[in-house]
């Protein structure tokens, strides 16, 4: 059997990781064009879809080098069979789609990112996936600090309203915002948890302070909020591993001062959104949802396809920007996008699979007391947040995460031990109590 030197994996993985969380790709190819900019749809432009495509059959291949380990990994986890199911959806939607080659293009590079992210959360112990996840955002972190003091150009944008926002890699503020939002307290996390010893470690610190430095930078509200919640909810995880008593008293003190916040909020709405330039409308999300509520209930078993809505003239999405009177680009809501694509049908599969991730996740973190263990409640927050108001569920980099959150929420236990077989023999309590805690 052919046998992939493991440093090579190490490498890919981390090249991969850092490629789906913040390329320049789509930002320079578009000359620093201060709007998003889809380079997939762009026929002239290979690099992106070209790299990415690679990387997924790699990762692909690797994995029909190890299928047995894939197989007794994923056997008893409920989420795969949900997730594979949904991709099944995905794929055969080019039958119904509104755009079929769009559905079908956009249908296997979903696919991809998901093997990538079965590669990921099977091939390499739990402290090796954080690893490589923190090495990937720490170069990410770095390159939009230099696009951002060096690029100009590129880093920060200088059109319309946002003219002045920090920007980094990517081709829209808000991306920055949650991106760097999502980084900052992951890297807190992994100090925390102390994954990295001596120099390493001070790279991650360095790299904490800057990822926080851009989050405020990008001047993106959705990253200020992304970042206090995430912190709030590492506290409350963190909590999760104190005495039943303790418990108790942290978690019910951190609902009323987030009880006290949300009611201050509501009743000062108007003058705390206009501190970020924003209005109680949403920028017009109040009109864009309806309409999006209207345009679902068309179709509302199996959507419009896959990617199938939005699109050039001529598509379903005409109807709703007539309604709106603006060019949307999306729902602006991963909720609604994902009812749009594949119906009731298919986002009732991503939801089930979402709940029985939180739920695994949070008593992951009970059971185990591992500070590392909160990371994939912190992306299932992460992921609830950044799609309340943007669609980013389908973006690889998003789904890549919730696939791994997902598969690692079950196969956390089976991964604590790093691949060192001497490991094995001191760990095995830990193992069975976590087994008989999850058989329970």
């Amino acid at each position: 059997m052919l046998r992939i030197p493991r440093y090579l994996e190490y490498v890919f993985i981390c090249f991969a990781l850092w490629f789906f969380f913040g390329n320049p790709i789509n930002l320079i190819t578009s000359g620093g064009a201060g709007q998003l900019v889809d380079v997939y749809t762009q026929q002239s432009n290979f690099l992106l879809p070209g790299i990415s495509m690679a990387i997924y059959a790699t990762a692909s291949s690797l994995l029909l080098f190890r299928w047995k380990l894939i197989l007794s990994r994923l056997r008893s986890n409920p989420q795969t069979i949900l997730i594979v199911l949904f991709l099944v959806i995905v794929i055969f939607s080019t039958q119904w789609s509104a755009d079929p080659s769009q559905t079908s293009r956009r249908g296997i590079l979903l696919a991809g990112s998901t093997f990538l992210a079965f590669f990921l959360s099977t091939s390499f112990s739990f402290k090796q996936q954080l690893r490589f996840l923190a090495i990937a955002l720490c170069i990410n972190v770095i390159l939009c600090f230099i696009f951002g003091v060096l690029l100009p150009t590129y880093g920060i944008m200088h059109d319309g309203v946002h003219a002045g926002a920090w920007r980094g890699v990517y081709t829209h503020k808000n991306k920055l915002g949650s991106q760097m939002a999502l980084t900052t307290v992951f890297l807190i996390v992994i100090q925390y948890a102390k994954i990295f010893r001596g120099k390493a470690n001070l790279a991650i610190s360095t790299s904490t302070i800057i990822s926080g430095f851009l989050v405020v930078a990008s001047k993106s509200t959705t990253g200020l909020l992304a970042t206090g919640a995430m912190t709030l909810t590492f506290i409350v995880c963190n909590a999760l591993k104190l005495s039943y008593r303790s418990m108790v008293i942290v978690i019910s003190a951190i609902i009323l001062l987030a009880g006290s916040a949300t009611i201050y909020v509501q009743a000062n709405a108007d003058e705390l959104l206009s501190i970020f330039g924003k209005g109680t409308d949403l920028s017009g999300r109040d009109e864009l949802w309806p309409a999006a509520w209207h345009m679902i209930s068309r179709k509302p078993f199996l959507g419009y396809g896959y990617e199938g809505f939005w699109g050039t003239a001529g598509s379903p999405a005409d109807l709703l920007r007539q309604i709106v009177g603006w060019p949307a680009p999306n729902a602006h809501s991963g909720f609604l996008e994902s009812l749009l694509a594949v119906g009731w049908i298919g986002s009732s599969l991503l939801l089930i699979v979402l709940i029985i991730t939180t739920v695994k996740a949070v008593q992951l973190v009970r059971t185990t007391r591992q500070s590392y263990a909160t990371c994939p409640v912190l992306i299932i927050v992460f992921l609830l947040l950044s799609n309340m108001t943007e669609s980013t569920l389908f973006n690889h980099d998003v789904w890549l995460l919730f696939i791994w959150a997902s598969l690692s929420s079950i196969s956390i236990p089976q991964t604590f031990l790093e691949s060192k077989p001497e490991n094995i023999s001191n760990d095995l309590n830990i193992r069975e109590s976590v087994k008989l805690s999850q058989s329970g």
